[in-house]
């Protein structure tokens, strides 16, 4: 008897893993809004700004230097940096200085310049923009450079183009 009802126990458990409904897309509150021209500093101690002008689609990825997950998720985009076309990726942290070399070392960013700008937030204005508590972020702009959505935590690059080509 104590096998059959730890049996049943198990299999209820199991099959609410399948039956749960997706979890709900991650609402920023800024969705509808126009890109802001952040700056950022650059690991050749100049400041870059993001492009709010060019009429691309715009992906705002904050990171942290430890965070695996962030890792990750830059591993996944450097790997489709093909299937970005226009779409341009503002890396941006709060990370120390000598951290954000490493990451560009450790990632060769410096291949992608097309694709990818990546700096410090110095003035923590794109964290307290959006009042960013977890890491990856990721903000996704649309051509007009209209927030789209918002992503925190691992997210497939497929769907970040995805949202980047809606209107």
């Amino acid at each position: 008897m104590k096998k059959l009802l730890t049996l049943a126990v198990w299999i209820a458990f199991l099959t609410s893993c399948f039956d749960a409904p997706p979890p709900p897309p991650f609402i920023s509150g800024r969705e509808g809004e126009k890109l802001q021209p952040w700056s950022f500093l650059k690991t050749d101690s100049t400041y870059g700004t993001i492009d709010t002008a060019s009429g691309n689609p715009a992906i705002v990825f904050y990171v942290t230097y430890t965070c695996p997950y962030c890792k990750a998720e830059l591993e996944a985009l450097l790997k489709k940096t093909d299937s970005l076309g226009k779409t341009h990726v503002y890396i941006v942290t709060n990370a120390k200085f000598d951290e954000i070399r490493q990451y560009e070392q450790e990632f060769k960013l410096d291949k992608y310049p097309q694709n990818f700008s990546y700096g410090i937030d110095t003035g923590y204005a794109v964290l307290k923009y959006f009042g960013i508590r977890g890491v990856p972020f990721i903000a996704v702009y649309n051509r007009y450079h209209v927030l789209k959505q918002a992503f925190n935590g691992i997210t497939e690059t497929k769907k970040l183009m995805e949202v980047a080509a809606e209107n």
